[in-house]
């Protein structure tokens, strides 16, 4: 009954150690049911933009019976920074994330993950950050720094198309924004007239508005040189400055000395 009871324990030690072989060479992380967050997710509540980046800090205990590593932290997000423990942590030891927010034109309801890779990638953990954000009064020339004319601001002059193989579709967003105490109506001038840039025919704006104009573009056939369409709005019937357009041809620029 004793070597029967061995060889039971001897097989699942076994067992065990080619699921995780095998789960290594799968590639993908395992969740570390033994690195505990004290706090699973952290809400903020109501915060001000105004008031600019808040902080909190995650303590995660080693209940196993292993030294973990943090390796590394994902937050896929620009408004969040991290810091972290970077020494192992040993059984019965503890470890923290400080984790930084910045609700800069953030609005309303946030919640976003964040993923501890640990021991090389081999594990992870992840815990929760959630803010309810009052957004402050940004003005239409900080989102949209181009003056077109009549009051007409743009988020940037050229609109630079990435390079696409024949029969992809790219969609490129262009931030517009009415600086006066009026509405205004956009139409649209094109030079040449391409009928492939697909785009509003007209946007209505209210006084200090600011909204997106989506321009997608079919890529139908390469072109040699680059190529370019002007696009010149047309405020209240005013015409304002024009904005380009444009996708690489096959044609590069060389230097000449």
């Amino acid at each position: 009954m004793k070597k029967l009871l061995i060889l039971l324990n001897i097989l699942m030690v076994q067992l065990a150690f080619a699921q995780e072989q095998a789960e290594e060479l799968a590639g993908e992380p395992v969740f570390l049911e033994s690195f505990k967050p004290v706090e699973r997710v952290h809400d903020f509540g109501k915060i001000q933009e105004k008031d600019g980046k808040v902080s909190t800090i995650f303590t995660f205990k080693n209940t196993g019976d292993k030294v973990v590593a943090i390796s590394d932290v994902n937050t896929w997000c620009g408004c969040m920074a991290v810091d972290y423990t970077k020494k192992p942590v040993r059984p019965g030891e503890t470890a923290t994330v400080k984790v930084d927010f910045d609700p800069d034109h953030k609005d309303g309801n946030f919640v976003k993950q964040v993923v501890l890779l640990l021991n090389n990638g081999k594990n992870y953990v992840r815990v929760w950050v959630k803010a309810d954000v009052v957004p402050m009064f940004h003005p239409v020339t900080e989102d949209c720094p181009h003056d077109a004319g009549h009051g007409l601001f743009l988020s940037q002059q050229i609109v630079p198309f990435p390079n696409l193989n024949v029969g992809e579709d790219f969609t490129y967003d262009l931030l517009f924004g009415n600086n006066t105490d009026k509405p205004m109506t956009v139409t649209f001038i094109r030079k040449p007239l391409n009928t492939v840039l697909k785009m509003p025919e007209e946007v209505v704006l209210a006084p200090h508005e600011k909204k997106v104009v989506s321009l997608s573009y079919h890529f139908n056939h390469k072109y040699k040189y680059t190529s370019y369409i002007m696009v010149t709005p047309v405020v209240n019937g005013q015409k304002s400055k024009p904005f380009k357009v444009r996708w690489n041809g096959e044609q590069k620029f060389q230097l000449h000395n």
